[in-house]
């Protein structure tokens, strides 16, 4: 994937998390945006955002790299199960 591209999925996902974040806990905004990637982004979406955690520089926020976290555990559970 493009760095382009990267960046612009990275940015997408911080918007998403800060919007649907707004006075919620912590783990409830990340679950929220989990399912809104889930819900409404397209597979390979998915995956070259789950790709970016293994980079120590991503520039997910703190709140949307747990959402992500998240969305890549469900994927994997979804692959193995």
């Amino acid at each position: 994937m493009s760095s382009n591209q990267e960046t612009h999925l990275i940015h997408m996902t911080n918007q998403i998390a800060a919007n649907l974040g707004g006075g919620r806990d912590e783990e409830t905004a990340a679950a929220a945006t989990c399912r809104h990637l889930e819900t409404f982004w397209a597979r390979s979406m998915k995956h070259r955002l789950v790709a970016t955690l293994e980079r120590e520089d991503t520039a997910l926020s703190p709140l949307a790299k747990r959402a992500v976290t998240l969305l890549a555990e469900r994927l994997a559970r979804r692959h193995t199960g």
